[in-house]
């Protein structure tokens, strides 16, 4: 059976391809129309789904929608009139915007692809699935058991008493962009003192159930802002984050004890805080966590199609890896290098190349395979340097344009894994994908500095040879070149812009952040502006 996934909300939209229980493509709108999260009805992903899967509209069985009033029906209704492109998808009656047409039969509540991605996806046969957002189809939080015959929803909290809206609307509060710096407002909280801010947080407990006790807006109101006036952002960051902690902790510890279930899994905008998924691992009982790899609103395509699949009995396995976007060829990669005049070169074993490179000090900007699904950088396409200077987040920082408080991730070899982080046991497969923290070792600390952050955490890729083969190799020869099996891994993109898609796209962006080096495909290119002197080891 042949699905066509689709989450079409304001925020984040996006189109997947399953045939049974794989995933044959999925893509967001945002790395095809180069606007970060971009919204609507995503029709140049779904045109790059049918590319990369090698199929027609006629082969699709279903359409899926990933939620039922994310967006409101109206939004839906009035898009067509206002998306001209759209209609080049295809013709009124083929049978593709037929099925589109009648998109009721196969609408899935927001949450319950959300816990599906989870649950699926984790490969496990029973676990309790937790989903937390802004909201989505009336809902905020919801719980759910999950077994072999489907998914089983436990408990609900309604969008008025949301966890991610209060975070979004302190966000907006402390000068950044709601929906979208979240997790600047994670980084910046382990800078600050929750204590300091003599500030009732603003939710109760009734019914079982967390009641929030303001008016709910996407901005704090007038009577909360003047309480807050006068603390910090770090101060204020670190209060909204650790009372965030603590409820969604409380939560799912109640949830976890009740049910006795020890594997979590874990979807949703709010699980994309990596802090508080390693509380919820840590919980007494939690025998193994898992968090789905694109666990905001653009992974609802994936995880309507799950739900369909599985209520069909077409069960759904683990999600190893999540390479699953566009790739290019290694012509198409030479002939934008030729296009824009860069001098190239072809090395024997490109991997050696960079390890060398990053040995030396370098930075190397990789593009390489099938992009990655998600938020998060997992080697294709990613910016790579030693984690040795802790200086670095200043100044590459610079250079990209952006303003972060948290340090660079590492990708480390799995095997050396122990080495390097605490409590890692049933989270390894959580943290292939960048997904989760995890307290570092005094080895991390004391050689890898770039990568931990002023709470002694770090955000790990864990990387296996099976899922990157070419990327393992860097790593391998880097760890035979310095002893080390870590080094930095930041994604691929200038500040505000979606992580880089095409060859055009890594070129662009490598000359902009003034990179040292560009590996593309089999090929090298050293920036013809590159003047700073390597830093050594």
């Amino acid at each position: 059976m042949k699905i066509l996934g689709i989450f079409d909300g304001q925020h984040d939209s996006g189109a997947s391809i399953m045939d049974d229980n794989k995933i044959l493509a999925a893509v967001n709108e945002e790395r095809l129309s180069r606007v970060k999260l971009d919204g609507g009805f995503p029709h140049r992903s779904i045109q790059e789904c049918f590319r990369l899967s090698n199929l027609q509209e006629e082969d699709i069985d279903a359409v899926v929608i990933g939620s039922i009033l994310t967006p409101p029906i109206f939004a839906r209704m009035f898009r067509k009139l206002q998306d001209h492109e759209a209609q080049a998808l295809s013709d009124k009656g083929s049978k593709l915007m037929k099925a589109l047409s009648d998109m009721a039969k196969y609408l899935v509540k927001l949450h319950d692809a959300h816990a599906a991605s989870a649950f699926y996806a984790s490969g496990h046969k029973e676990a309790l699935a937790i989903t937390c957002d802004c909201w989505g189809d009336g809902v905020s939080f919801a719980v759910y058991v999950c077994d072999e015959q489907g998914l089983h929803r436990k408990y609900v909290v309604p969008a008025f008493d949301s966890f991610g809206h209060f975070y979004a609307a302190v966000t907006k509060y402390l000068g950044f962009k709601p929906m979208k710096h979240e997790g600047k407002i994670l980084g910046l909280a382990a800078h600050g003192d929750p204590n300091k801010v003599k500030v009732d947080f603003p939710f109760i407990e009734k019914d079982g159930k967390p009641k929030f006790l303001r008016p709910i807006r996407m901005e704090v109101d007038a009577e909360l802002a003047q309480q807050l006036k006068g603390y910090s952002r770090e101060d204020v960051a670190a209060w909204l984050q650790h009372y965030s902690e603590e409820w969604v902790v409380r939560l799912a510890k109640r949830w976890i004890d009740a049910t006795g279930q020890k594997q979590v899994v874990l979807s949703g905008g709010v699980f994309s805080n990596v802090r508080i998924n390693q509380f919820v691992h840590e919980i007494p009982g939690v025998q193994s966590i898992y968090i789905f790899p694109h666990m905001g609103d653009g992974g609802l395509a994936v995880g309507g199609s799950m739900f369909f699949l599985n209520a069909k009995k077409h069960i759904a396995t683990r999600l190893d890896h999540v390479y699953l976007g566009p790739e290019y060829s290694d012509k198409e990669i030479e002939q934008e290098l030729k296009k824009e005049k860069l001098t190239y070169q072809k090395p024997k074993s490109v991997e050696k190349e960079i390890a060398k490179l990053l040995a030396e000090g370098h930075v190397v900007a990789r593009f390489n395979g099938k992009m990655e699904y998600g938020p998060r950088a997992l080697g294709n396409r990613s910016i790579l340097y030693q984690a040795t200077d802790p200086t670095v987040n200043d100044w590459l920082n610079k250079r990209l344009q952006r303003t972060e408080f948290m340090p660079f991730a590492p990708s480390t070899l799995e095997e050396d894994a122990p080495k390097c982080y605490h409590k890692l046991a049933g989270g390894e497969f959580a943290a292939r994908f960048m997904t989760i923290t995890y307290d570092c070792t005094d080895f991390m600390k004391k050689h890898c500095p770039a990568t931990v952050h002023v709470d002694g955490t770090a955000r790990p890729q864990l990387v296996r040879e099976k899922e990157n083969p070419s990327y393992y190799t860097i790593l391998k020869e880097y760890k035979k070149l310095t002893g080390l099996p870590s080094f930095i891994n930041t994604s691929f993109n200038m500040h505000e812009e979606p992580i880089v898609c095409s060859p055009y796209d890594a070129i662009r962006a490598f000359l902009l952040g003034h990179l040292d080096y560009l590996a593309i495909g089999p090929f090298l290119v050293k920036n013809p502006n590159l003047k700073a002197k390597a830093r050594q080891l």
